[in-house]
Parts: structure tokens; sequence; C-alpha cells
């Protein structure tokens, strides 16, 4: 309620009366909505109440147009509900009452710390140093200044990327691409994918770590992904596949799939049984796909069936995000 006429945006005759704590009342003489500072926040059922010195908003009333309210011992942030956008702010004063501050601009836009959050959301829940790197180097397009918040523990992540200790082991390093591919299975999922798929396959370029995914319904249909692959990435790079790695799985250990890789050269590594560590590459990379995966799929609420699309997704980020120094 305001005693402002001219705060109004637009205003209609009513008529009542109003009472205060101090058992004191005055007249209502009209309603309707008025500016909260710019022209873009606005305040709705706003009553206009006879010879009011004071501007007084009420918190359940902008609860129920669709805001929400963050109050400390330092101010209050309104913002719209469901957005981090912010509609206006509160400053507290000695008197413990909490006035709502001017706002110059047309917007208020998002302050350096959340727009910082919304692209960790938005890259897919990726580290803050590696959001940092992306921007200093603008392999983004037109993406604004990130920082690293003093408090980045994100709560998403906590559920989402849970890992054991890590485990030494001394890998080889490749001089230039296609010299080494990893590769591994993951799956079967709990839920089955839009179209029936139970199992990705991935394929990462031990050089340039580059990574490739396909969907798969069995686990037979791994070698029909790796020829299309190899086929692919030799028309691409002009360069040949020298070696493979991957696990002991059935689907790489194939009699079809070892005549392959002997008719085309293909030097084939092997992980020793229950031993993930030794293709490290591969499963770190299954790690942080379904780590990636998993937390956009719970933060956004999504059905388990679109893992698929999460993880096309994780890996179209992950190609473009992960920025490796070649001489590491």
């Amino acid at each position: 309620m305001t005693g402002d006429k001219d705060a109004f945006v637009n205003i209609e005759k009513d008529k009542g009366s109003v009472s205060f704590g101090n058992n004191n009342s005055a007249r209502v003489l009209g309603k309707g909505t008025v500016k909260l500072g710019s022209k873009n926040s606005l305040a709705e059922n706003v009553l206009l109440v006879d010879n009011m010195k004071h501007n007084l908003l009420s918190v359940s009333q902008m609860c129920d147009q669709g805001h929400e309210l963050i109050f400390n011992s330092k101010g209050c942030k309104i913002r719209k509900q469901g957005s981090r956008k912010l509609v206006a702010t509160a400053t507290r004063t000695p008197n413990n009452i909490y006035v709502l501050d001017e706002i110059e601009s047309e917007k208020c836009h998002l302050g350096k710390e959340d727009e910082s959050w919304l692209w960790h959301r938005r890259m897919g829940h990726i580290h803050f140093d590696n959001l940092v790197k992306i921007y200093k180097n603008q392999a983004v397009r037109n993406m604004p200044e990130v920082t690293k918040p003093a408090n980045s523990v994100c709560e998403q992540c906590q559920h989402g990327k849970q890992t054991r200790v890590h485990f030494k082991t001394k890998e080889h390093s490749s001089t230039k691409p296609l010299e080494l591919v990893h590769t591994d299975l993951c799956g079967p999922t709990k839920s089955k994918g839009l179209n029936g798929e139970k199992y990705f396959m991935l394929l990462i370029d031990d050089y340039t770590r580059m990574t490739w995914v396909c969907l798969l319904n069995r686990k037979s249909e791994a070698f029909g992904c790796f020829k299309t692959f190899k086929e692919l990435v030799e028309n691409e790079t002009g360069s040949r596949i020298k070696c493979l790695r991957s696990d002991n799985g059935g689907e790489f250990t194939s009699d079809e799939f070892n005549k392959y890789c002997e008719e085309h050269g293909i030097k084939r590594q092997f992980s020793v049984a229950r031993t993930p560590q030794q293709n490290g590459v591969a499963e770190r990379k299954n790690r942080s796909v379904m780590e990636m995966a998993r937390t956009m799929l719970n933060e956004s609420k999504l059905n388990d069936k679109f893992w698929g699309h999460a993880v096309h997704t994780v890996v179209h980020i992950l190609n473009r995000g992960l920025l490796r120094n070649k001489n590491d």
C-alpha cells in the first residue's frame, strides 16, 4: 500500500479502510499497479491509502504473484519464482526495517557470482576451474566473465560425482592423433533410453582426448559401432588408427573383432581382468560422462529415459570445454 498516487501505472477507484498496528485506520481511495523502481518490475493489487506517509510491500502478496523473497541479516532479494533473475533488492536499516532499493537500470542483471553458477549448470556442472579456463581462452562465443565463487560447493555435484580414491598407474602417452584409441562399454543402465538403448560406448583419442559416443541396445553392436567410427575418423583426419585399448569384455574379444583388427593392422591392448585402472582414460571418461549426465537429469527433474540425450550433450560439452595442453 502507498499514499503516492503518482507511483501508479494504472489505478481504479476502490473503497474501504485499513487498520495499522497502533489500531489507527485510514481510508482506501483506489487499487492498481505500481512500479518497483524500474519499468519491468511491477507490484499488482496495491492500495492507495489516504495520507499514508510510507510505502509498504506485502511479502505474502509478492509470493502469491510468483516471486521468491530471500531475507538475511543484511537485506532481502526478490526474484521471479524458478529463476535466478533479480527483480529488486532491499537493505535492512538499523531500525530493523527492510527498505526497497532504487533500481537504476530497466533490467536487473545477475551478479557475477549468480552468472557463474548459471554457466556452471549450463555447461553440465563442469568444474569451476575449467569453466574459468574456458572463459579465458574464449572457447565459447559470447560467454561472459566467469569467476570461481568463494563457496563453490554444488549440492547436485556432491550427489552425482562421488568417487573412490585415485588409483595411480603409468600410462602410455601418444604423440599424434589416432596413434592410440581408448574404448569402453558402459551399461546396462537401469532405465532404457527412448529407443530402447541400454548401453553406450565411448571411443577416445589419446592425443586430443576427442570423444565419440554410440548408444547401443546390445553389446554385440559394439563391433559395428567401431567399424563406423574407424571409417569416419580416418576419412576426416587422413590418419589411420594404430592401436586400440580396451578391457577383456566379450564385445571386444570376439573372433570377428580380432580378425577385423588384424586385417587393418590395428594393434590390440587389453587390461588385466578386474583391473579397470589399466584402461584408465576410458574408465575416467565413463565416470565423467555418467556424473555429468546424472547431475543434469537430477537437477532438471527429467525422466531417466532421457539419459541418452544427456550423454550426447555431455560429450558435446566435454569435446569443446576440456582444454588440454598438448605438452602435458
